[in-house]
C-alpha cells in the first residue's frame, strides 16, 4: 500500500516538476525583455531547482518500483 502510494506520488511529482521546469524556461527565455535582471536570474535558478526535484522524484520512483518488484525503467 505505502509502496504503491510512493510510486503514484513520485509519478505525479515528476509531471508537476517537468511542467514547472517548462514554464520557468518559457518565462526565462521567452519573456526576458519584459523582466528585470533579478527576476530573470530567479527564473534561471528555478530551472536548476525544478530539474533537481524532477531527478529526486525519479529516484523515489525507482525505489518504489524496486520495492514492488517491478521492472526498473
Amino acid at each position: 500500500m505505502v509502496k504503491q502510494r510512493l510510486l503514484n506520488t513520485s509519478n505525479r511529482c515528476m509531471v508537476i516538476f517537468f511542467l514547472a521546469f517548462i514554464a520557468s524556461a518559457i518565462v526565462a527565455w521567452g519573456y526576458e525583455q519584459y523582466l528585470s535582471v533579478m527576476l530573470l536570474a530567479v527564473f534561471h535558478v528555478l530551472q536548476i531547482v525544478f530539474a533537481a526535484l524532477f531527478k529526486l522524484a525519479y529516484v523515489f520512483r525507482l525505489v518504489a518500483q524496486h520495492q514492488l518488484g517491478l521492472t526498473l525503467r
